[in-house]
């Protein structure tokens, strides 16, 4: 696109550290805006939350952890109460660290345009730009849930909400947002998916399998167990930051047959490089595997907003839900395998139905011009 010389934008984009998804969108992003606008523009990825209180700041990133791995019906409780008109407000004396810290942001920056990549600052930004007339910037929200979405994603005054897909949208239409305010521009992932060549069904028939542990370390241990008795199969482990998951699973020996890895910024590789991908259905972790063309088994249920994203994977046939057990899981895998692996290929034929123009350079694209129009505004 072409921005005047004389202008450097501003773009601020807020999001937060309770689950990776939100960061990598929100990275991934401004990545792309830098590549179509260079130095014409300054973007600046915030975690407002790390200008609070940092003890509750640590407890609330572990208190998440906690709830979606251990607990999952206590963050089924909290997820619906969320999504309760009203509850946020109820929570306000809870939040005013929070609006100050972006309030703080804000008049620092002054940025010609805010967009976020979490739900809760939609109602943030509604508080500061009713308490600051002065805050005149457009406010975006990128929404990275598909299909059942927490209305704290759009229930507050926004200029905007992008989606990924058609039925998100419609989630938004059917509950009354002005279709003009709805962009579908796709999810964000990194620009190594732009030229994506995935890996094709093995000719040697040895398969290579991506996991993802989710749930208690007991259950993850399971299954690895259970993925070992396939003769013809390794199995990759990324723990991510789930630092005692790794220690377990060392303790056990685990995996037998391929690698444990920690964390690691070299998603695209790994999803390209091997068949099936295990793990829990992250909003990001299922566009990038929709990105790679990678089958998605979803091995353990965090109820809530990744409920949407299982019912985009069912209802595209890309994969499928295997949280019953760790048993389900070896059974559906080698249901994958059989048969010349039939079913593996019907959900590959369907991921490629599925690819789409690179969204991170839509997206950037889109809200680059939207600050222009701001910046010239304020001219």
């Amino acid at each position: 696109m072409n921005l005047s010389p004389k202008a450097r934008l501003r773009v601020l984009i807020l999001t937060a550290s309770m689950g990776e998804g939100h960061n990598t969108a929100a990275r991934n992003i401004r990545s792309a805006m830098l590549r179509e606008a260079g130095n014409s523009v300054d973007v600046r990825v915030e975690d407002p939350y790390t200008r609070t209180n940092p003890v509750v700041n640590r407890l609330m990133q572990r208190g998440y952890a906690a709830a979606i791995n251990n607990y999952p019906r206590l963050w089924k409780s909290v997820f619906d109460l969320l999504n309760k008109p009203g509850m946020l407000e109820s929570m306000a004396p809870l939040l005013g660290q929070l609006v100050g810290a972006v309030h703080s942001m804000v008049r620092e920056f002054q940025p010609h345009l805010v967009a976020s990549t979490y739900p809760v600052f939609g109602y943030v930004m509604a508080r500061v730009k009713s308490a600051d007339p002065s805050v005149s910037a457009p406010f975006y929200t990128v929404i990275t849930d598909s299909t059942m979405i927490n209305q704290a994603w759009y229930r507050y005054p926004s200029d905007g909400s992008i989606v990924a897909d058609e039925p998100t949208a419609s989630v938004l239409l059917a509950d009354g947002v002005d279709r003009q305010k709805i962009h579908t521009l796709g999810f964000p992932v990194g620009p190594e998916f732009e030229e994506f060549i995935p890996s094709p069904a093995p000719n040697d028939n040895r398969w290579k399998l991506l996991f993802f542990p989710g749930g208690t370390h007991d259950r993850a241990i399971r299954t690895l167990e259970l993925l070992a008795e396939l003769e013809n199969a390794t199995v990759s482990v990324v723990t991510g930051r789930r630092e005692d998951t790794r220690a377990a699973l060392e303790r056990a020996g685990l995996p037998r047959k391929g690698h444990l890895i920690g964390w690691t910024d070299n998603m695209p590789h790994l999803m390209g490089s091997h068949h099936i991908f295990i793990g829990k259905a992250g909003g990001a972790t299922v566009q990038e595997a929709i990105a790679a063309q990678i089958p998605f088994l979803v091995s353990h249920i965090v109820p809530g907003q990744e409920e949407g994203n299982i019912a985009l994977i069912q209802q595209t046939g890309i994969g499928a839900l295997a949280s019953q057990d760790p048993a389900h899981i070896l059974h559906i895998v080698k249901g994958a395998m059989a048969n010349e692996a039939a079913l593996w290929r019907t959900w590959r034929r369907n991921l490629m139905q599925m690819q789409k123009p690179p969204a991170s350079r839509a997206i950037a694209e889109f809200l680059l011009e939207r600050a222009e129009s701001a910046s010239r505004r304020a001219a």
